[in-house]
């Protein structure tokens, strides 16, 4: 009677053991992911991210729109995203593009930009739907008005945190806040490191990461690996904060290495890095031939690699 007793309890621990254990690996895979996205176009439509999907065998979950201060993104754009099943990716850069002149942060923090603020954020949480919002990108670099060499850690830091206090007076909403840095630090000095610039954990959802091969395309650059470009900077964001990374732009010339091996690594890569929960893939020809052309061994590549279920098109089910 003892033996069947004890063989009894045993069964018993064996079955409560495997339940949990298995529930635990069901919610590993849960957070096991990394969702898609794209830039596409200045003013992404449908018909564009349908072409990505067609293309490349899934659509962009995350799709890149860029508008500069005092200017708004049109109502038929945020609505074509969403028809799409797809996410606003918007990144808001305080200069006038057309003239690269830089906004004045002391004008932001003393509340002569509250009305367009507002009505900015008025915009994008009226669908009330998700939008990834990142401000002021690249902070740590020299080329933009609002680098933080020029307006200074504690100004920059100020007026991320005003912008998110007043958009959360306006109420609830759905808005993901992405703090995003170049990869590398130019210049490269310790007044200029990047996380000087960090606004701090409850002002910030996501961190996000630049970073480009660009190849043999510039006198000052080459062939560089996307492990190469992210490695250091993510070791960085993830043993200093715990927040959740995108790699909120990247891509790779044509011209100085096999691209079709560059995007393949990139994946194996991009799947070690467990933090890293998206992408932003600049799939438009610019600066160089940055684009994924389907036909191409890379663009072919690219969509293999996409195939992979750890690269998600959407959150549904997890």
């Amino acid at each position: 009677m003892i033996k069947k007793i004890k063989l009894i309890v045993i069964i018993f621990i064996i079955i409560l053991f495997s339940f949990f254990y298995f529930a635990y690996i069901k919610q590993i895979g849960k957070n096991d992911y990394c969702l898609t996205g794209a830039f596409l176009a200045d003013r992404p439509t449908r018909k564009e991210i349908k072409e990505f999907q067609n293309n490349y065998g899934k659509k962009p979950y995350l799709v890149m729109v860029f508008i500069d201060w005092e200017n708004f993104i049109e109502r038929s754009v945020y609505q074509d995203i969403f028809a799409a099943g797809s996410v606003p990716f918007v990144t808001w850069e305080p200069w006038q593009a057309e003239t690269k002149e830089g906004i004045d942060f002391d004008q932001i923090l003393s509340g002569e930009y509250d009305q367009y603020i507002t009505n900015f954020i008025e915009r994008i949480t009226k669908f009330k739907k998700p939008v990834f919002l990142r401000f002021a990108h690249e902070a740590n670099g020299n080329w933009y008005p609002w680098a933080g060499k020029k307006v200074g850690a504690a100004k920059l830091i100020a007026v991320q945190r005003y912008l998110k206090d007043l958009a959360e007076r306006q109420g609830p909403n759905q808005i993901k806040w992405v703090f995003s840095v170049n990869w590398q630090d130019i210049p490269a000095d310790k007044d200029n490191f990047f996380m000087n610039y960090y606004p701090g954990k409850d002002y910030v959802d996501y961190f996000g990461i630049d970073g480009y091969n660009w190849g043999d395309t510039q006198e000052w650059s080459h062939w560089m690996e996307f492990a190469e470009i992210f490695k250091d900077p993510y070791q960085i964001i993830t043993s200093e904060t715990n927040k959740p990374v995108i790699i909120s732009e990247f891509g790779s010339a044509q011209s100085g290495g096999d691209k079709a091996e560059w995007i393949k690594n990139t994946f194996k890569t991009i799947k070690k890095m467990k933090r890293v929960k998206g992408f932003v893939l600049f799939n438009l020809d610019k600066e160089a031939a940055w684009r994924f052309r389907p036909q191409s061994a890379a663009g072919k590549q690219l969509k293999k690699g996409l195939n992979n279920s750890y690269f998600k098109e959407s959150l549904k089910g997890e």
